[in-house]
């Protein structure tokens, strides 16, 4: 989440103006929330880190650094941790996140859930994996779902009592409107059968945060990852299906009813599989798990696999039907990525899946398919992302931490201009 300083409203001279309506001027109250959140996002990238530190890392004066801290420590956000060394002068103190604050996090898949317990800096503290039908064609079924993620979650959190459970994060592989919490878009799953949101926190009794997978990877990555300095980056779930999450300008891109990045459905063949959007030749078809494992049957047609698991585990393993299977999962991946590149230009493309499993075979496939098709000499970077799949389950433990520890909306990276970003802050909390 980012701060967008072009959009920092500015004092209007209603002398020189008199037809055009007063925009906001920037209070006291929002250059103090703008600061504070600015110095939980610096010691969140760098703790261990020291007072002085934070005064140069964000460019505010050493004194609001100092209130700030005292605010955060308060909040119980903030632990004053170990004194350092200094040749001369006062021994600094050295803060750090308060890891005692904890999400559940949960991601939801057509056959299973997943659950963690994550603290603050992303650490997994335990995770399950609940079993679930597939089929879960009506409400009651899908009802029952719920109750059966449950009774997992409550164990969880009971397990780890003595912790402060900052909230409960969901990732679903579907579409959700942010003003109404509902799933309007899951092909592959049955969550559209009921108010999930309100059945969740009905259950749960604890506020919930829900959001497309890809979104939360995005918000993962931003929170928890190493490329918190990219403005503009393209993530890729590759699952049963394929989702997309899109950071444009520092921004994520939502689109009307939050259902932009549906990019899984789009045509790359219209007269290839049904997909499960009821189109042909979407996308996803040809690039997702499940088109890896038809493609391995295919080569292997008197297999037993019936999992995409235990088709990456073969090609793992040096079965040449699978690496063949993975391969071809992957040009298709390929092929769908050069038409987002050309048209997002992103600096960054993250790979979210149990694919990445593979990664040294799969990352040339996509890095010479990009090259090859490249009309600029620009040409984004393409990474996996932290621990495979588990970055959706990071991914949800992300929404609830940028909701209860930010009291802005957006959070500028620190990576990214740290100085000059750092001057405004200042230059606003002055005014």
């Amino acid at each position: 989440m980012m701060i967008a300083w072009s959009e920092m409203p500015t004092k209007t001279n209603l002398k020189d103006k008199p037809n055009r309506q007063r925009r906001g001027v920037a209070s006291s109250e929002t250059a103090r929330e703008i600061n504070r959140d600015f110095v939980l996002h610096a010691i969140h990238r760098h703790q261990p880190v020291s007072r002085a530190d934070l005064a140069r890392l964000t460019g505010l004066q050493p004194s609001t650094v100092s209130v700030i801290i005292g605010l955060l420590i308060d909040e119980g956000w903030v632990l004053p941790g170990t004194l350092g060394r200094l040749p001369r002068g006062r021994r600094p103190t050295f803060l750090t996140l308060n890891d005692r604050h904890v999400t559940l996090a949960i991601d939801l898949r057509p056959g299973n859930a997943s659950l963690a317990v994550v603290d603050i800096n992303g650490r997994f503290l335990i995770r399950e994996t609940v079993p679930l039908s597939a089929h879960r064609d009506s409400k009651a079924e899908v009802r029952q779902a719920v109750m059966k993620i449950a009774e997992a979650a409550r164990t969880l959190q009971d397990t780890f009592r003595e912790r402060s459970f900052a909230g409960v994060g969901v990732s679903v592989s579907g579409r959700v409107e942010q003003k109404t919490h509902h799933v309007l878009f899951a092909p592959n799953v049955s969550w559209t059968q009921v108010d999930l949101h309100s059945e969740l926190q009905r259950v749960l009794e604890s506020p919930i945060e829900l959001e497309n997978a890809a979104n939360a990877c995005l918000l993962a990555e931003r929170w928890f990852g190493d490329h918190g300095e990219a403005s503009n980056v393209i993530v890729v779930s590759v699952s049963d299906g394929l989702g997309t999450g899109l950071l444009v300008d520092g921004r994520m891109a939502r689109g009307k009813d939050d259902m932009a990045g549906e990019f899984g459905h789009m045509p790359l063949e219209h007269s290839g599989p049904v997909c499960g959007c009821g189109n042909s030749g979407c996308w996803e078809t040809f690039a997702s798990n499940r088109a890896a494992l038809r493609y391995y049957r295919e080569l292997a047609p008197e297999t037993s696999v019936g999992t995409f698991k235990e088709v990456l585990d073969l090609a793992i393993g040096g079965d040449i039907r699978a690496l063949r299977s993975i391969d071809k999962m992957a040009t298709c991946l390929a092929r769908g990525l050069t038409i987002l590149v050309a048209g997002l230009a992103p600096e960054l493309v993250i790979i979210v899946g149990d694919c990445t499993a593979l990664w040294s075979r799969i990352c040339p496939i996509l890095e010479s398919e990009i090259i090859a098709k490249s009309f600029t000499s620009h040409r984004p970077r393409i990474v996996a992302a932290m621990d495979g799949d588990a970055a959706r389950l990071r991914g949800a433990a992300a929404l609830v931490l940028h909701k209860v520890l930010f009291t802005r909306e957006e959070i500028e990276p620190l990576d990214q201009a740290s100085g000059r970003r750092g001057d405004r802050l200042a230059t606003a909390s002055r005014k």
